[in-house]
């Protein structure tokens, strides 16, 4: 059944590009081709939507989220003023390969005492189970929280991107996250995406938002 969900999503781009897809990342993963979605519906200035997760953080996970243990928690429950969210696929090789810069990302924020606690990272999961990310968490020694995202709900209500997708959110003055900037395949180094998170830190949320 998860194989022929994912096949749903397939977006043509050839026999070659559906061959390759179909292997890695079943149709999620893979550079921006002029026939996958490359300009996703969500966009700066968007209110990231409502999304609810079965909480199966690790306890460490859910301090560092600052969510508490009930069995469902929403994005609304993050604490932080920046939210970074990674959308990627256990299976995805782009994925994996963006997977040290993320990290050097992570461990510089983890470093500076006056990020560490306003800056978040997350990943979810499009597709993947519980048990394919407890796994790949382990077998690639990510830091970061990843969610389980089985039935794509989360991938779905942000316009089904291909993946590694990654939003830059900064909680708004209502408590709401508002989208600051998108990246569509890994397009940055480490030291330029803090330069980022940084500058997205002086924004006032408030002045993000679509009218």
């Amino acid at each position: 059944m998860k194989a022929k969900r994912r096949n749903q999503i397939l977006i043509g781009g050839g026999l070659v590009f559906s061959i390759f897809f179909s292997v890695h990342g079943d149709g999620l993963c893979g550079p921006c081709d002029p026939l996958k979605n490359c300009n996703p519906i969500l966009k700066s200035g968007d209110l990231f939507p409502p999304t609810s997760f079965s909480n199966f953080l690790a306890m460490d996970e859910k301090r560092y989220l600052g969510v508490d243990a009930k069995a469902v928690f929403s994005m609304g429950d993050i604490q932080a003023e920046v939210l970074v969210i990674k959308v990627l696929n256990t299976n995805c090789v782009y994925c994996i390969k963006s997977l040290p810069v993320f990290k050097e990302v992570f461990e510089a924020i983890t470093r500076d005492p006056s990020l560490t606690k306003r800056i978040k990272m997350m990943a979810i999961g499009a597709g993947d189970t519980p048990t394919e990310v407890a796994v790949f968490k382990e077998q690639h020694a990510v830091p970061y929280p990843i969610i389980p995202d089985t039935e794509f709900i989360a991938h779905k209500a942000i316009g089904e991107p291909s993946v590694p997708f990654i939003v830059v959110t900064r909680r708004d003055s209502q408590g709401k996250w508002v989208v600051a900037t998108v990246h569509v395949g890994l397009t940055f180094s480490a030291d330029s995406f803090i330069g980022e998170l940084k500058a997205i830190l002086e924004i006032d949320p408030d002045t993000l938002k679509k009218n």
